[in-house]
C-alpha cells in the first residue's frame, strides 16, 4: 500500500448528475498523479475526514473524475457536494491494482450499479492508448451511470436491470468468450455469485479479476434477485491478493 504514502492537492472544478443515483465530481490535480486505470484514492476534505473511491478518469484525461452516491447525507457527503470551485482536497494514492493486462486480447467487464465506475476508467484507457483489446461489457442496475460514456467505448455493451436478463447476457459472454478474462467490480454478493458461476463454466480463477467493496449495499442480482441501487460510500475491501487500488 506504498501509494498511500503518495497525496496530490487537487482543486474542485465542479459537479454533474449522472444517472443511477451517481453524482460526478470534478478535480484538476497540481502535478501529475500517475495513477494507472482501474485503480483508487482516498479524498481527504477539511473538516469531514477521507474515504475511498474509484477514479472514473483515465491516466490521460488532464482531470481527475470520482463518482458516488449522496443519498447518506453523511457529514463527508455533505462536504463534497457542497465544495465550491477552487476549494482544494487531497488525494491518497493511487492504491491497489484492479487494473488491466495488457497482454489478455478478450475481457469481460461485469458490472453492477456503482462498480461500473472503475470500468469507465478502463475503457476509456484501453481506447486513448489504443490497446487491440476486444472488450465486452455488462452492466447490471435499475439506473446505468456513465452509460453515455462506456457504450460507445466499450467493443460490445449490454445493460439488463435485472437478475434473469443480466445471467442470459453472463452466459452469452461465457458461451462466445470462453477464454476471456472476467473483470467483476460491485456488492460483494454480486461478486460471490458471480464468480461462483464463472468457477461453474470451468473460468479459471486466474481469469477471474475482482475489484469488491466492504459496506456496499447494493442488493445483488441473485438467481432469484431483482438488484437494487445502492449507496457506495464506502472503503475498497483490503483483500490479500490486492494488498501488493470510490
Amino acid at each position: 500500500m506504498f501509494g498511500l504514502l503518495k497525496t496530490t492537492t487537487l482543486e474542485f472544478i465542479g459537479m454533474r448528475p449522472e444517472d443511477g443515483g451517481v453524482h460526478s465530481f470534478a478535480f484538476h490535480p497540481t502535478r501529475p498523479l500517475h495513477a494507472r486505470a482501474g485503480q483508487h484514492g482516498l479524498l481527504t476534505l477539511s473538516g469531514a475526514g477521507t474515504k475511498a473511491f474509484s477514479l472514473a478518469s483515465a491516466p490521460r484525461d488532464p482531470d481527475v473524475l470520482i463518482g458516488t452516491g449522496l443519498q447518506s447525507a453523511s457529514r463527508y457527503k455533505l462536504a463534497l457536494a457542497a465544495l465550491r470551485r477552487g476549494q482544494r482536497a487531497t488525494l491518497h494514492g493511487p492504491i491497489l491494482n484492479f487494473t488491466l493486462d495488457t497482454a489478455e486480447r478478450q475481457v469481460v467487464f461485469l458490472a453492477h450499479g456503482d462498480g461500473i465506475i472503475p470500468f469507465r476508467s478502463l475503457l476509456r484507457d484501453i481506447t486513448l492508448t489504443g490497446l487491440a483489446t476486444q472488450t465486452t461489457l455488462i452492466h447490471v442496475g435499475r439506473g446505468h451511470a456513465y452509460r453515455s460514456d462506456t457504450e460507445p467505448l466499450a467493443g460490445s455493451a449490454h445493460y439488463p436491470t435485472d437478475a434473469e436478463s443480466f445471467r442470459r447476457e453472463l452466459a452469452a459472454a461465457l458461451s462466445s468468450q470462453p477464454d476471456a478474462t472476467y473483470y467483476l467490480s460491485g456488492a460483494s454478493e454480486f461478486i460471490a455469485d458471480t464468480t461462483a458461476v464463472l468457477s461453474r463454466s470451468d473460468v479459471s480463477s486466474k481469469h477471474i479479476k475482482k475489484d469488491q467493496f466492504v459496506g456496499y449495499q447494493a442488493a445483488a442480482p441473485r438467481p432469484a434477485a431483482t438488484p437494487a441501487d445502492a449507496e457506495p460510500d464506502v472503503a475498497p475491501a483490503n483483500r490479500a491478493d490486492r494488498a501488493a487500488h470510490i
